[in-house]
């Protein structure tokens, strides 16, 4: 990766994590982080490396397959599902097909365990990576979709307070 290439990653990391940050402000992102508002705020200045950076780089250095179960993971935990663009639609719907397959299977005696729902759940991402490839979508195929952020014990506590009242 050249220096441009760097500094392009770089930016867009850090515009990120500063939109991160901002969607709950710096006080309530640091005590959700376990961090002091301070870390938090030298993050954002570039004073320490950027969490969002470091994740994109660790992904960049490990092996494909490897990144690819951590991207993966990752997207469970928001909520969503990884596909990753096989760049060749015949591929990505023979995949596609194939996940299909396996939740149909999954679900056919008629119980949906923990186990089947993440088959259908995958099947549904295969599906749309293949839609978006379909259609020449200028969208990412990566395709995951972000829960409603739950409350942070702050707030939780502060609601508390607010119903007793």
């Amino acid at each position: 990766m050249n220096n441009f290439e760097q500094d392009d990653l770089a930016g867009e990391a850090a515009k990120r994590f500063r939109s991160m940050v901002e969607s709950v402000g710096v006080k309530g992102f640091s005590e959700d982080m376990a961090l002091s508002s301070r870390q938090i705020n030298r993050m954002l200045s570039g004073a320490q490396p950027n969490p969002v950076e470091r994740l994109i780089r660790c992904l960049q250095c490990c092996d494909p397959e490897i990144g690819d179960a951590a991207l993966s993971f990752i997207c469970q935990e928001a909520g969503g599902h990884f596909v990753k663009d096989v760049g060749v639609i015949d591929h990505a719907i023979v995949n596609a097909v194939r996940e299909c397959a396996e939740a149909i299977a999954a679900i056919s005696d008629g119980e949906v365990s923990p186990v089947d729902r993440t088959e259908v759940h995958e099947a549904i991402a295969a599906l749309k990576g293949v839609l978006l490839a379909a259609a020449g979508s200028s969208q990412s195929p990566e395709v995951h979709v972000r829960p409603a952020r739950p409350a942070s014990p702050t707030a939780r506590s502060n609601d508390q307070v607010n119903r007793s009242a």
